[in-house]
């Protein structure tokens, strides 16, 4: 993947997952995971954004986080909502950048709460899931979809937030475990959020930036659509 980003100048890309390649072979979770994080085993570098599933509006959405936050950014599904404690988990398959696990300069910080797992049946060639618990804190979440053929940007601010460690594996194991999650408390209605957010996957930045956003979004001529409680 270093070696075609390299070739063709790519800004940013994404890799087609399920089921055409991951039927026949390994998955590419870990090489997401790493060419979002900041750092891989040749020493820091980067992040290169990687969007699973080739989603590119999700690629999208994410380089411009990148490029506002100057962070890496989360790669998710809307998975799961826990209704009962108001939290989403937000969970794919191996996509989250190992970065999100303690959000720590130094990269020996993080791997020490990341896992390797065998993938589950989604994928029957196999491959490694890139296993762990996002760190705590405040997020900006967002989204571009779209609406009647013109981009929207969908935002919200959240807290990413964990518990104690036999809370954390309850919770995981509602969904798939394996995978790495992200339990987050949007500030957001939930049926509103069911109705009007236009993905299954969203992405989220450390930090309060919904004013650089929105700012952007206007340069751009893009619709923002803003989630609050």
């Amino acid at each position: 993947m270093r070696e075609l980003i390299d070739e063709w100048r790519l800004d940013f890309s994404g890799i087609k997952g399920q089921p055409e390649l991951t039927q026949y072979f390994a998955t590419m979770d870990v090489t997401e995971a790493f060419l979002n994080d900041p750092y891989d085993w040749n020493g820091p570098k980067e992040p290169h954004v990687c969007a699973t599933e080739a989603d590119m509006d999700g690629a999208l959405t994410m380089q411009l986080l990148k490029r506002v936050a100057g962070t890496p950014v989360l790669f998710a599904d809307v998975r799961h909502y826990h209704a009962d404690r108001d939290i989403w988990d937000l969970c794919n398959s191996g996509q989250h950048a190992t970065w999100f696990a303690a959000r720590s300069a130094d990269p020996a910080e993080n791997l020490a709460k990341v896992h390797l797992y065998p993938e589950v049946f989604f994928f029957p060639a196999g491959g490694a899931s890139v296993h762990h618990l996002a760190a705590p804190g405040r997020m900006t979440l967002a989204r571009l979809t779209r609406l009647d053929g013109a981009y929207r940007m969908q935002l919200m601010l959240g807290e990413f937030e964990n518990y104690d460690q036999q809370t954390n594996e309850a919770l995981m194991k509602q969904s798939t475990r394996e995978w790495p999650h992200a339990f987050a408390r949007l500030d957001a209605r939930a049926e509103d959020f069911l109705n009007r957010f236009g993905a299954n996957h969203i992405h989220a930045v450390p930090g309060d930036h919904r004013a650089a956003v929105r700012a952007t979004c206007e340069l751009l001529d893009v619709t923002v659509d803003e989630f609050t409680r």
